[in-house]
């Protein structure tokens, strides 16, 4: 039973390599056929025939157990983002307006330490007032 599992498990793992060599070759055909036909065809067909390619590399990788994975994962993530309960415009407003406030305040406060350590070392050194 454990042969035919490793057997089982190797030949999926085989089988997912080709598909991403598959879904790799179609996306650098996709490319080289972009760069390829720049001067004999106009930038529009180029373009759908990149985004054809990419949709097929997409597809076929979609097709593996790593391409499963991930679309598992983004379906995951989208059920996450929709949880997420975003401020209204007014908090949003009153939470920037709090920023910039300490900002200031802190900025000042840095400024009057700067210029007393500055007139401090002035006066250290014989600089004079």
């Amino acid at each position: 039973m454990a042969n035919s599992t490793k057997t089982k498990e190797n030949s999926s793992s085989v089988l997912d390599t080709i598909l991403l060599i598959v879904a790799l070759a179609f996306l650098l055909g996709g490319i080289f056929g972009f760069y390829y036909f720049e001067n004999q065809a106009i930038a529009v067909v180029r373009a759908l025939g990149l985004l054809v390619a990419i949709v097929l590399a997409v597809l076929v990788a979609g097709r593996t157990e790593k391409g499963r994975g991930l679309l598992g994962f983004l379906k995951n993530a989208d059920i996450e983002r929709r949880k997420v309960v975003w401020p209204t415009r007014q908090e949003t407003m009153q939470t920037t307006l709090i920023v910039l406030v300490v900002t200031l305040i802190v900025s000042m406060i840095l400024f009057g330490f700067d210029t007393l350590f500055s007139w401090g070392v002035q006066l250290l050194m014989g600089g004079g007032a």
